[in-house]
């Protein structure tokens, strides 16, 4: 069986999502096959480190795609949903989209369109548990001054 598929471009909008979302990613590729076959198409976040594409491999989905036989080219839509996950993940920062048939050259990416908006840190609420701290102190404070013996 002789697989050719030609996927379709990405013409994405940058968009911010946060940790814990879940994206939906509807896609195309062009393809013919001479008997009817099925794929497992997968999708989800990248970026580069040191110059290599590093697949956030904990974020991506991945749909079975069911082709009939074509011998002209035809083409295939299909929709697939990722989970951003932060636990061996995704983190705060800018990633690109990949679309992909994995074990094959058959792939379609599209840098920075992933937005990831950062979870709170404990320096994002330092300032406001501070105020709190103070609070918590001069409270006593001023009970032990306006009390007399």
């Amino acid at each position: 069986m002789d697989l050719q598929v030609a996927f379709v471009p990405l013409a994405l909008e940058p968009k911010t999502f946060n940790i814990g979302d879940t994206v939906r990613v509807t896609a195309s590729f062009k393809y013919t096959v001479g008997a009817d076959t099925s794929v497992t198409v997968q999708a989800g976040p990248y970026h580069y480190i040191a110059g290599i594409l590093d697949r956030i491999g904990s974020c991506f989905g991945s749909i079975t795609v069911d082709l009939p036989m074509a011998l002209t080219l035809t083409e295939k839509q299909f929709t697939i949903d990722f989970t951003l996950k932060a636990e061996d993940g995704i983190q705060a920062g800018t990633y690109g989209l990949i679309v992909e048939i994995p074990g094959t050259e058959f792939s379609v990416k599209q840098d920075s369109v992933l937005i990831i908006a950062g979870a709170p840190s404990i320096t994002d609420i330092l300032p406001m548990l501070m105020a709190v701290m103070m609070m918590g102190m001069i409270v006593p404070m001023m009970e032990e001054g306006g009390k007399e013996d």
